[in-house]
């Protein structure tokens, strides 16, 4: 197709795409960098999203925009662009017979880091499909979630989230010239970005911007999807050199001034012992805010929420990998040793919020080793109670709530939950890169691999238990995508259904190195435990 042909005109002004093959040779059309927002600069930085200016000249959108600001890991360095709140198209074709399914893709990073870039998003593996593929850009770290308590500051918080909305808005307005269906999006995200997919789903800012929802690996549950207030502005501006005192505004006027590296480069350093200790991963993460605006996201708990949000309406899929809490080894590897000898090991990991006494605390704790160590002592020789114990508590349990939740308050929307535990010795990329070379599991993010091309992937033979895998995460992403329902050519001979109402047990679809079966979720056993630790703090 000539790149003549892939200009398309969007509510805002024309843009350029061009073509490009797969890493299989189908062909496909790319539109990179599209602007969803007004670059957040001056004083828009902190602020919520507004809709770009229009343009009139063909913008060309044929090569990646930058990220936006924040310190990428894989290259321990902080990159990105303030003018970066752009979206990309990917598809096989923009003229369809029929508009196609949408599938809006948001990237985890824990809500400080991350980027919809092909060198981690490609999207080779999912065009082969007939969807239309989004992926985009939203402010991470400070600049995305600084929250200001005074209403006259205007920064709310959580437009790191706002950011997501505009973009599915813009998604629902515009995708139709790019031959997407507009009543058929599904919204998925891994992590961070599965998290996010779950505040959308019970924020009424977000109501009917998506029909579906894929989330993947974090919930608005998590410890770490939300955190508290502690007059964190102005302890980022006297870390970069503000000299003022107590004033909010001011300090937020100093962070203004402040290039964003400073911001990115001590966002990170403000937690103390007590925000560790609660299981929070940032300063700077959703929030409840202060005060009703405009666009409000989370105006109070996400478990009062949960309890009447509009999502409960609609289909979900859900699902992690068999070791997530590999990915916690690297953040520990300096203290690992002394921690597995630490005798608090156990009682650390009892949840934080829960108002449990020190004796119920220490009984707890208790019953964990039980779990975890019966026969035996945490050591490095020795991690799998260590891992299984950090993926049922930073994931799972409170994937496992937000199934029961829906459960609970889902009407007749269906629940399907999956598990993804392909162990390759080369194809599981961030094990491989981010973890240990030499780990074995399935840790947090390995599933991205297979479901999106990046950097490392390179064609495989079609004969490869790597290949088989990415084939049944894709048809079953996709199917779902397509009927809100992931049964299909991957699952012909299973009988995976949703999740019943007198959940817990519940089945899963356990996609593994021998191929996909439906069985109860494996960790359903581990997790009846951490249920009882919330029979104070009850869902329902």
């Amino acid at each position: 197709m000539a790149n003549s042909e892939l200009i398309v005109s969007t509510g805002y002004g024309p843009v350029q795409g061009t073509a490009r093959t797969s890493l299989y040779g189908t062909g496909y059309v790319s539109f990179q960098g599209i602007p969803y927002a007004k670059p957040p600069v001056g004083e828009l930085r902190f602020k919520d999203p507004t809709p770009p200016e229009n343009w009139t000249q063909v913008l060309d959108c044929t090569e990646q925009c930058d990220p936006c600001f924040h310190f990428d890991r894989r290259v321990n360095k902080i990159v990105g662009s303030e003018d970066s709140l752009k979206l990309n198209i990917f598809s096989k074709t923009i003229k369809p017979t029929k508009p196609l399914p949408v599938m809006v893709y948001i990237y985890g990073g824990g809500f400080v880091e991350g980027t919809s870039g092909t060198e981690l998003y490609g999207p080779d593996y999912l065009i082969e499909k007939d969807i239309v593929l989004v992926t985009l850009n939203y402010r991470v770290g400070a600049l995305g979630f600084l929250c200001c308590q005074s209403p006259t500051a205007g920064v709310p918080g959580n437009a790191g989230l706002k950011d997501q909305r505009l973009a599915l808005q813009w998604v629902r307005d515009n995708i139709a010239s790019f031959g997407g269906d507009p009543s058929a999006i599904t919204l998925f995200g891994h992590s961070a970005g599965g998290a996010s997919v779950q505040y959308h789903t019970i924020a009424d800012a977000s109501k009917n911007l998506f029909q579906r929802a894929i989330i993947m690996s974090g919930s608005t549950m998590c410890s770490w999807a939300l955190t508290p207030q502690r007059n964190w502005p102005e302890k980022l501006a006297k870390a970069i050199g503000w000299q003022g005192e107590g004033d909010e505004e001011a300090a937020l006027q100093y962070l203004r001034q402040a290039s964003p590296e400073s911001i990115v480069d001590h966002q990170e350093k403000l937690f103390g012992p007590q925000e560790i200790q609660e299981g929070l991963l940032s300063p700077f993460a959703p929030t409840i805010e202060p005060y009703e605006s405009e666009v409000c996201f989370i105006p109070r708990s996400p478990f009062e929420m949960s309890r009447t949000a509009w999502g409960n309406s609609i289909d979900i899929m859900i699902g992690g990998t068999s070791e997530e809490g590999l990915i916690l080894l690297p953040k520990v590897k300096p203290q690992l040793p002394s921690m597995l000898q630490d005798p608090r090991l156990f009682v650390g990991n009892v949840p934080f919020h829960l108002k449990l006494n020190l004796e119920q605390r220490m009984a707890f704790g208790e019953q964990l080793k039980q779990l975890y160590y019966p026969d035996s002592n945490p050591s490095i020789d020795n991690l799998d109670g260590f891992v299984n114990m950090a993926s049922d508590r930073i994931f799972w349990h409170d994937l496992h709530r937000t199934i029961l939740a829906r459960a609970n308050y889902a009407g007749t929307a269906k629940t399907f939950v999956y598990r993804f535990c392909v162990d390759s010795p080369f194809f599981n990329h961030y094990r491989i890169h981010m973890v240990d070379p030499n780990a074995r599991g399935t840790s947090h993010a390995d599933e991205i691999s297979y479901l999106f091309s990046n950097i490392f992937a390179k064609p495989l033979d079609k004969s490869t238990l790597e290949y088989r895998a990415i084939q049944h995460l894709v048809d079953i992403f996709t199917s779902f995508a397509t009927n809100s329902d992931p049964n299909c050519d991957s699952t012909a001979s299973l009988s995976w259904t949703a999740v019943p109402k007198t959940a817990p047990p519940y089945n899963c679809l356990n996609i593994s190195n021998d191929g996909v079966e439906v069985v109860e979720l494996p960790e359903s056993r581990r997790l009846q435990l951490w249920d009882s630790f919330y029979v104070n703090d009850a869902l329902f």
